[in-house]
């Protein structure tokens, strides 16, 4: 498939709020960071588009993209940005139920947050881009096996700290 830029702008209009959204919890809700990621992101794939392999999906060659963009922008910022989970829109809940979610949301995103910065990766293309095991492998560069471990470690620190943190 050759990228013309309708075919582009096509991509850019289906993929563009997910990158955004990639780009906005990876960087503890900053939204003009992730604003700026998205713009420099797609700018980069205009770039590339003659690079693009049509076998590959552009879903996989975008969050590879941005995987690099964002470990270059860790570099650059010499800290590891906090992951803060998107809250679900809800029926409405009681006033002791809302606390509670709340609660528990919180401790939810500080075990997220807490993730070291590999596991909070493969944590969020798996969980939030819905990303299957091959994909995520693709986007990080490392082997499916590592993916797997990487997921498991960081679900069993996500259980142990709200294990811990509950009462």
């Amino acid at each position: 498939m050759r990228l013309t830029a309708d075919t582009f702008r096509s991509l850019y209009l289906e993929h563009g709020p997910r990158a955004q959204g990639f780009f906005l919890r990876m960087t503890g809700y900053d939204r003009e960071l992730a604003r700026d990621l998205t713009q420099d992101l797609f700018m980069r794939l205009w770039s590339a588009r003659e690079s693009y392999d049509a076998n590959r999906s552009f879903r996989t060659w975008m969050f590879a993209i941005a995987y690099n963009m964002l470990k270059n922008e860790y570099r650059r910022q010499m800290t590891i940005m906090e992951y803060v989970e998107n809250v679900t829109k809800e029926e409405p809940l009681t006033e002791t139920d809302h606390i509670e979610k709340q609660q528990r949301d919180q401790m939810l995103r500080t075990a997220i947050g807490n993730l070291p910065e590999p596991q909070k990766v493969v944590f969020l293309l798996r969980y939030e881009e819905e990303l299957p095991i091959t994909e995520i492998a693709r986007v990080c560069s490392i082997p499916e096996g590592t993916v797997k471990s990487r997921l498991f470690s960081a679900l069993t620190a996500v259980r142990e700290y709200c294990r811990i943190n509950e009462n």
